[in-house]
């Protein structure tokens, strides 16, 4: 009977993910990927469903999530899709509400320069005339 093992090496993974092996060691080490399969040679060996797990993490992080937040997720994916989901919604209305007091602070910050701007250009319109 044929067992199939991982087949990727860490430098494969990263390469195929697009990441550093360094952060792959990062991820097992906070507990979002489950440890490797090891060779006798003490190598890491991984299989499809790390790579799967690594391209959710940088699609997760592309949306803003923190780690904590992708680590929640995967922790309840990993026990069924149902519960997942309700959370995953929470999280995202959660960094939508976040998203929207960012913007409102950057469009203060724009207005409070604006209004700077506007002095300054006042000022040096009196000194020329």
């Amino acid at each position: 009977m044929q067992t199939l093992l991982p087949a990727l090496k860490i430098g494969d993974v990263a390469k195929k993910v697009g990441i550093s092996v360094h952060a792959i060691r990062y991820y097992e080490k906070e507990g979002l990927l489950d440890g490797p399969l090891r060779t006798a040679g003490g190598f890491r060996l991984y299989g499809q469903g790390t790579v799967e797990r690594l391209l959710f993490i940088q699609k997760a992080k592309e949306f803003g999530l923190t780690l904590e937040e992708i680590h929640r997720i995967t922790r309840c994916g990993d026990q069924g899709l149902g519960p997942c989901c309700d959370l995953t919604v929470q999280i995202f209305n959660d960094k939508i509400k976040e998203l929207e007091s960012k913007v409102r602070e950057l469009n203060e910050t724009k207005r409070k320069i604006k209004t700077l701007i506007s002095g300054w250009a006042h000022k040096k319109g009196n000194k020329n005339e």
